[in-house]
């Protein structure tokens, strides 16, 4: 028997044992106080906004990085339209 088998093997057992004691636990007599609720909700708020802003830059650098979007070729306009080329 390979080393890779005995790992293997050691991998699913643990798994096993881990779920058996998941699926077999007794009920929990737990209370959660209200400040306890607050910062779980703060919490799952903050991980949602970092998400958002992380998956905003990511998609932004993608853009930038493989030229999608916007053609950075053009002039910029001034506030008044006036794109300062004269005629």
């Amino acid at each position: 028997m390979s080393v890779a088998d005995r790992a293997l093997g050691l991998v699913a057992t643990v798994a096993t044992a881990v779920a058996a004691n998941l699926a077999l636990s007794g009920t929990a007599f737990a209370y959660i106080d209200p400040g306890t609720g607050t910062m779980l909700w703060q919490i799952a708020a903050a991980l949602i906004a970092g998400g958002l802003f992380y998956l905003r830059s990511a998609r932004l650098w993608v853009s930038r990085r493989f030229g999608f979007g916007k053609n950075n070729a053009e002039p910029k306009v001034g506030n008044d339209g006036d794109s300062g080329r004269t005629e």
